[in-house]
């Protein structure tokens, strides 16, 4: 009977320990009051702050501004379209019509003549100041034409690919030479330039040869500019002249 007692004694004073430890427990895993989390909060805000320097103030919601620099650059350029580069090279063409080089004489020849007498040729035209006009292309090639010219122009003369050229001072053989007026431009309905306005002499002569007979021969105002010419390429041939 005595360890009957004994145990019932051990059994309660074991379960009065649990429920003791149960209360401590209980209370350890109590929730924080609303107090002590805004406590919290504060403490880590300011603990934050203090990390920072306080350079960071907290953003209010629709208020944030993002301040974009200002670039000064110039505005934008207009660019040449397709249909301006072809209206300027129409506008060239025309103002150029009639006047190649802006030269008032001009020698025309083809690339069919031989080699010698164009290279000759290339040269008197250089010194007369005088523009080579050529019909058409060799071979219909525009590559071949410059090859062509390449080998023959020497003197590095201005060239010329222009068959209304041919029909409005009535070229139809080569060389042919022509001295022409500025109202040379002004064509007939039959496309060729009126008939006082130009002087050409064709024959295989030399380009100087040629200016002194449309000089002799030439319409007067077309006489007069061949003996211009002449006296300015003798002036520029003159001993002691200095050449530009």
């Amino acid at each position: 009977m005595a360890f009957s007692v004994n145990a019932t004694a051990a059994a309660a004073l074991l379960l009065a320990t649990s429920v003791i430890s149960l209360g401590v427990y209980a209370q350890s895993l109590s929730m924080p009051s609303d107090a002590d989390l805004q406590k919290l909060m504060g403490e880590q805000s300011a603990a934050r702050a203090a990390t920072l320097g306080g350079k960071i103030d907290p953003v209010k919601a629709g208020t944030f501004k993002s301040n974009v620099p200002v670039i000064n650059a110039p505005p934008p350029t207009r660019t040449e379209s397709l249909d301006d580069v072809v209206a300027r090279y129409n506008n060239a063409k025309q103002e150029s019509k009639g006047k190649p080089g802006q030269s008032d004489f001009i020698i025309f020849v083809s690339f069919s003549m031989p080699k010698d007498i164009l290279i000759e040729l290339t040269r008197q035209a250089k010194e007369t100041g005088a523009v080579l006009v050529v019909r058409g292309f060799v071979n219909g090639s525009m590559m071949q034409t410059k090859r062509a010219a390449l080998e023959v122009n020497k003197a590095g003369v201005p060239w010329e690919v222009n068959p209304e050229l041919f029909k409005a001072f009535k070229v139809e053989s080569v060389p042919t030479f022509v001295v022409a007026s500025a109202e040379a431009e002004s064509v007939l309905d039959t496309g060729c330039s009126p008939d006082a306005t130009y002087t050409s002499v064709t024959g295989n002569i030399s380009a100087m040869l040629a200016l002194d007979t449309i000089r002799l021969r030439g319409q007067p105002m077309i006489s007069k500019m061949a003996g211009n010419k002449l006296a300015q390429i003798e002036q520029r041939n003159a001993p002691g002249s200095v050449q530009k």
